[in-house]
């Protein structure tokens, strides 16, 4: 299903879930593998790096290090290359990705500390965030271990009934279908995290989780009928109940819709669950950016 991976490698992180999840994948799909790394070469008024140490000098010390650092596990991958950029990590990632017709990226954890008091957990800024918002190849942020093998038998797709979740949803299907997996169809009725959706308590929750489950099985039951499946819903926020489903029904991924309808699609969404979810302790999240699919 996946013949061209992109990586984005760094040595910062302790456990690394990425790589590991990254060198699986390509092993089992046979697919070419891209590590990439963007070093943080910058330059103010006064002066720039390229003074001390020629860039080329560093972006080659960067890819001989790489290589040396995971030297042990593509010994078995020969397909596969070391991209070192000197540019911001998203838009040199981007680059690769667009022109090389990269078609799944997966990234891990964060590499600082965040210690902004006016951003919460999710909300910020991240190459993640970035990147997401601007491919059409799904991003596997795997942040969390994925099976040895790379095997995925049970799939959570969280819905939330728009058109982007419809298409993330034919990915997953497709993904089931490729996989043999069981797929598991969520729906969370959003009870408000500050604020209180005054619509639930108008009525017993169980009319609102019945109409939902109908909904579902009347948008996407003919679709899905050719794969193991269940659907599921009830109420909370959403991030919260996703990662508890995942954890209860032993889910090997994730899989979620990117929603990037904003004029500034680089800039983060305020409480995107997505984001949360997948930076969250949990399985590997799949977020799926839109893409006109036919399986409806």
């Amino acid at each position: 299903m996946f013949k061209k991976i992109l990586l984005a490698v760094t040595p910062q992180i302790d456990v690394q879930t990425a790589p590991k999840a990254a060198f699986n994948l390509a092993r089992r799909n046979n697919a070419e593998l891209i590590l990439f790394h963007a070093l943080p070469i910058g330059r103010d008024a006064w002066c720039s790096f390229d003074e001390t140490v020629p860039r080329e000098a560093l972006m080659a010390s960067a890819r001989e290090k790489i290589a040396g650092y995971y030297a042990d596990e593509l010994k078995d991958i020969p397909n596969h290359s070391i991209r070192v950029a000197a540019g911001p990590a998203h838009e040199d990632m981007l680059r690769i990705v667009h022109s090389e017709c990269v078609d799944l990226v997966i990234m891990g954890h964060h590499t600082q500390i965040i210690n902004r008091p006016d951003r919460m957990w999710g909300m910020v800024d991240t190459t993640i965030r970035k990147v997401c918002a601007n491919v059409f190849c799904p991003v596997l942020v795997a942040s969390n271990e994925m099976d040895a093998e790379a095997n995925i038998k049970r799939i959570l797709m969280a819905t939330d009934f728009s058109t982007p979740s419809d298409s993330a949803l034919c990915y997953a299907i497709q993904l089931a279908r490729t996989n043999k997996a069981h797929l598991d169809v969520f729906h969370v009725l959003d009870v408000g995290q500050t604020t209180p959706n005054p619509q639930y308590y108008m009525q017993k929750m169980d009319i609102f989780i019945d109409k939902a489950l109908r909904r579902m099985q009347e948008r996407y039951g003919k679709a899905i009928a050719d794969v193991s499946h269940d659907f599921h819903c009830w109420e909370g926020i959403p991030y919260v109940e996703i990662l508890k489903q995942a954890r209860w029904k032993d889910s090997d991924v994730v899989v979620m819709a990117q929603y990037s309808s904003s004029e500034q699609l680089a800039k983060p969404s305020v409480g995107s669950t997505p984001i949360q979810v997948a930076l969250s302790p949990g399985c590997p999240a799949l977020i799926v950016n839109y893409r006109p699919r036919n399986c409806m």
